[in-house]
């Protein structure tokens, strides 16, 4: 493939920040633009504010057409908008599934009955739509039992109810306080699954896949599972649970069947499909969510094992020419990232925060900016609760893990704070 292209990247966060770091790497890349981006990007990448509006078909047509011979798009609200159906009218590529198959994130009643159909193995809920039946129903149920929004929540949509007092407050939240908005217009309550977690990502072309290797994210905001659930604070890659034998049970009993459900209904899905796993005690596979797109914080721990042209895969997926990329080189190294968060996330955080960016650069160890911005007067801030994502590269995953803390250690991170024990249960 000797096409020369111009790329438009979607999002705002490491994931995003570590996509474009191995993209371009890419001798097919002509140009990289990027929105809205952070202050990881050099300012020439990033689209002026204001320029696009995935809420707005008419006006996101007219931004991209002629302009791009590829859109990636990182975050799942895009996609769930329905960006990729917009630019397949227009002829250009995009890397990520249509507004029908992003429901499978977008809503999470509509994944729950695609599993059914399918037969996926996932935990056993009911949806409803009111405060008063939903409880009455968890009344009946022994706990844990796990209360989700329906709809798209920034990942802060689930609870894990252990205590009834819980369940009042996470119905209470979601129906009367709204707080989650139209997201919350329907609970999922389901069954609590035990295990260990895992996250698998799926390359799919609408007829073949490929799986990268298996992450295992720690979404809890303190050290030994305590606290708040958050988007996530640190990933390692690949996942010792996920076994060969373990694998072989993810394509067949849940990759391979949701994949084929997709293509029955006439829709089949295009892109990256995200599956949050747990693993029982018998090495059997359960889905905790699918989502439409790159897990973030595990994207920047995974990426950095291809040794293959990432661009060059994400445009034959969107092109549907996934046989192309039917082997893709995998590094034999181990990859970890810690994340540095502000002070009180995930709940109200400390805004503007100065970030150093003088740091050097060491071998094997990247930074991946998420919730940073340029001030007024030019210099690096935070902008969001998960601020910025240390990433390493290791023989082992020990030696990744302490690569990446020695770093830390070395790095300023006043009014940041970060878990201190990513990976160790693994090892």
């Amino acid at each position: 493939m000797q096409k020369q292209l111009r790329v438009l990247l979607l999002g705002s966060g490491g994931r995003e920040h570590a996509i474009a770091h191995s993209i371009l790497k890419s001798p097919l890349l002509a140009d990289l633009k990027v929105y809205p981006g952070n202050a990881g990007f050099n300012k020439d990448q990033l689209l002026p504010k204001g320029s696009l509006d995935w809420n707005d078909k008419e006006k996101f047509q007219a931004a991209c057409k002629g302009k791009y011979d590829l859109v990636v798009v990182g975050p799942e609200d895009p996609l769930v908008a329905g960006v990729s159906d917009w630019m397949e009218e227009l002829g250009i590529p995009c890397f990520g599934p249509s507004a029908y198959c992003a429901q499978i994130e977008g809503s999470k009643d509509f994944a729950k009955k695609l599993m059914l159909d399918a037969k996926v193995p996932t935990a056993q809920y009911r949806t409803f739509a009111d405060f008063d039946s939903s409880l009455n129903y968890c009344k009946g149920k022994s706990l844990p039992l796990v209360i989700k929004a329906d709809g798209l929540a920034a990942g802060k949509g689930v609870t894990v109810c252990l205590e009834f007092v819980q369940v009042e407050q996470a119905l209470k939240e979601i129906f009367h306080d709204k707080k989650f908005g139209n997201s919350g217009s329907q609970v999922v309550i389901e069954d609590f699954l035990e295990g260990e977690e895992a996250s698998i990502f799926a390359i799919c072309d609408g007829e073949d896949y490929i799986l990268l290797p298996a992450a295992q994210d720690h979404k809890r905001a303190y050290d030994d599972d305590e606290g708040p659930n958050t988007g996530g604070m640190g990933a390692y890659c690949p996942a010792p649970i996920a076994s060969p034998n373990v694998i072989e049970k993810v394509k067949s009993k849940v990759i391979e069947p949701i994949l084929k459900q997709f293509s029955q209904i006439g829709k089949p899905y295009k892109g990256v499909l995200y599956a949050g796993l747990m693993i029982d005690s018998k090495a059997d596979p359960f889905v905790v969510e699918f989502n439409c797109r790159f897990g973030d914080p595990e994207t920047q721990a995974v990426l950095q094992l291809i040794e293959s042209d990432l661009l060059e895969l994400f445009y034959n997926v969107s092109t549907h020419n996934l046989k192309n990329n039917s082997y893709i080189k995998i590094s034999s190294s181990h990859s970890s990232i810690v994340v540095l968060a502000a002070d009180g996330y995930p709940g109200d955080y400390v805004k503007s925060i100065s970030i150093d960016s003088t740091k050097p650069k060491e071998k094997d160890t990247m930074i991946f900016h998420a919730g940073t911005k340029f001030a007024d007067d030019g210099s690096i801030v935070s902008s969001g609760g998960r601020v910025l994502g240390i990433v390493s590269l290791g023989d082992s995953l020990k030696d990744s893990i302490d690569k990446t803390y020695s770093f830390i250690n070395s790095f300023k991170t006043d009014s940041l704070f970060y878990r201190k024990d990513i990976g160790r249960r693994a090892l």
